[in-house]
């Protein structure tokens, strides 16, 4: 079966229509069992989950390993999730995750800002200022982290399969036209784009392995995976930060086989 992930603004009404995406084709809904999977799994805090994905960069974030080793985490559990099919998973990059996978149906919901503020008044019964505020948090956050992982633009429409503009389009013709793509010739599963799927999930492990791992946390290894063959790369100053790379990757389940194409540089002496 498809896999359909959808990426949405509040206020769009994105998730009201991912839920009845997912009840009419009998689907798992999927949303903030990603962040609480991944906290469980890593023993890490939601909050800091969420966060990572949802919340503006701090200002020398990208001098710090925390982050990306929280994204790493939600990226396991994203494609772990979506390896399951017949899903419906909402947010966590999701979109970008499941980027060149053939059998995800990737949707983007959107509204004007005017439509949004007003929706959000009403569900959430505060005043414009307020309904304001939490959407611009949300819409910086989001298209920060987008912009800072995938080097990418969380609103371009070419990343996305079908794009909603709930202004317009009502719920059940927004509804309507993702199944349409659901049952498209061209989104159903092959062999090879499980085994893509499947790669990249195995990619995502053995990358959070080496993160969690107090001697391989902070080496900036390459992780590539075809079949179950792991293969590392990049460049390391010691042999035993290879070996201890080496070892992390072949303890991960679902390794058939670890090479490496690390170079090692050898420090000067003087």
């Amino acid at each position: 079966m498809p896999i359909v992930a959808i990426t949405r603004e509040m206020g769009s009404l994105g998730t009201f229509i991912a839920k009845e995406a997912a009840r009419r084709l009998a689907y798992e809904f999927v949303r903030q069992d990603i962040t609480r999977d991944a906290a469980r799994e890593y023993e890490v805090l939601e909050e800091h989950l969420v966060g990572a994905v949802e919340e503006r960069p701090g200002l020398f974030e990208v001098l710090t390993h925390s982050a990306r080793r929280y994204q790493e985490f939600v990226a396991v559990e994203v494609l772990e999730a979506a390896q399951r099919e017949g899903v419906v998973i909402v947010g966590r990059w999701s979109t970008f995750l499941l980027r060149g996978i053939r059998h995800a149906v990737r949707v983007r919901v959107c509204a004007p800002l005017e439509t949004r503020i007003v929706r959000i008044m009403e569900r959430l019964g505060v005043d414009r200022a307020e309904a304001l505020r939490r959407i611009r948090a949300n819409d910086e956050g989001v298209r920060a982290r987008v912009r800072q992982v995938f080097e990418a633009e969380w609103s371009d429409p070419l990343l996305y399969d079908l794009s909603l503009n709930t202004d317009q389009v009502s719920l059940e013709a927004g509804v309507a036209q993702l199944l349409g793509l659901v049952a498209a010739p061209e989104f159903q599963p092959t062999e090879a784009s499980r085994q893509e799927l499947r790669d990249r999930a195995l990619t995502a492990r053995v990358r959070a392995a080496l993160r969690t791992n107090r001697e391989t946390a902070r080496l900036e290894v390459g992780v590539r995976v075809e079949r179950g063959r792991v293969t590392l790369a990049g460049t390391l100053f010691r042999d035993d930060e290879l070996a201890a790379a080496l070892r992390v990757a072949r303890g991960v389940e679902g390794v058939t086989a670890v090479a490496s194409e690390v170079q090692i540089v050898r420090m000067p002496v003087r």
